[in-house]
């Protein structure tokens, strides 16, 4: 009854733990940003390949960013949603 409910027309969106740098799988991946105040986004890694160049690595990324909030963030790459309403 306390649980949070996922949508259920949205599947879930895996996470990449191969994914080191920004440059890695031709850009095929989103970047996930959260934070533990409960702040996230995505970010398409080509824009953060023109602010932090195209070989940085998501760990030297979380050492450059930092949430407006609670100054913490956390960095990972997630697979970009395929398939056109498949389920």
């Amino acid at each position: 009854m306390d649980a949070v409910a996922q949508p259920q027309d949205h599947a879930p969106v895996r996470v990449l733990p191969q994914i080191k740098k920004l440059d890695e799988c031709f850009g095929d991946f989103l970047v996930r940003v959260t934070c533990p105040c409960g702040a996230s986004r995505h970010i398409e890694p080509e824009a953060l390949a023109r602010i932090a160049g195209r070989f940085a690595t998501l760990a030297a990324l979380t050492q450059r960013m930092r949430c407006s909030q609670c100054g913490k963030v956390d960095i990972v790459a997630r697979s970009r949603r395929r398939g056109g309403g498949q389920r």
